[in-house]
């Protein structure tokens, strides 16, 4: 329990008094930058750092929060950061259309990285962006071709630290977690399986049911 509060409390505190632009998971403050939100402080460094740090504290300690956010958001700083790095040729880069288009790219490959899904990366960035109108077909194909290449590295870094042979697998995903490879599955899980997707399905549409009436509510009455 120490431990657990430790690590929450000190990620807390980072997110607090160091860098308070990097309060929740950071979908949301991207989808407003990429719809033309000028948001200075989050595409930063110290941003990035609690990010980082914090996610692997929240993680550590116990706390229920997903990876694919701050992946996305830390992708989405990394990415602006490249363009400004001290290169003559980058600086036809440093422009607000090639900037977000940069930060497309950074969702992209956070995403990618997270679930070891190349086209689900990208179609989540685009996703994200809509109804903006400064995606192409180009650069759909560009963020695509982004997103293969960090699944692809993901995998051959993760190969190299668990000493196996470079191969293609499902290495490249971002886990918490080790699934064993040999558990078999029997056909009679199946059942179990309808029915936990079945449960599931119901309680999705009634969470999102109860929260867009309950948005309603407090539009309509909290002033």
């Amino acid at each position: 329990m120490l431990f657990s509060v430790a690590c929450s409390g000190l990620a807390v505190l980072l997110t607090v008094y160091y860098a308070p632009a990097a309060t929740g998971s950071g979908i949301a403050e991207l989808m407003g930058v990429l719809n033309g939100v000028h948001y200075p402080e989050l595409i930063s460094g110290k941003v990035l750092q609690v990010k980082t740090v914090g996610v692997v504290l929240a993680v550590a300690g116990g706390l229920c929060v997903g990876k694919e956010g701050p992946l996305a958001l830390i992708a989405a700083i990394i990415s602006v950061m490249v363009i400004y790095l001290p290169i003559k040729s980058f600086e036809q880069f440093q422009n607000d259309t090639r900037r977000r288009e940069f930060i497309a790219a950074g969702i992209s490959a956070g995403v990618s990285v997270a679930f070891g899904a190349p086209i689900g990366g990208t179609l989540f960035a685009y996703e994200i962006s809509t109804p903006n109108t400064f995606w192409t077909f180009s650069l759909l194909w560009r963020n695509f071709f982004c997103s293969a290449i960090s699944t692809f590295v993901l995998s051959v870094l993760t190969s190299l630290k668990d000493h196996q042979p470079i191969t293609l697998s499902d290495s490249g995903v971002l886990k918490f977690g080790i699934i064993p490879q040999n558990h078999p599955s029997p056909l009679i899980e199946l059942p179990g399986a309808l029915i936990l997707g079945l449960v599931g399905g119901l309680l999705g549409a009634l969470f999102v049911s109860v929260n867009t009436k309950l948005a309603i509510w407090r539009r309509d009455h909290i002033k």
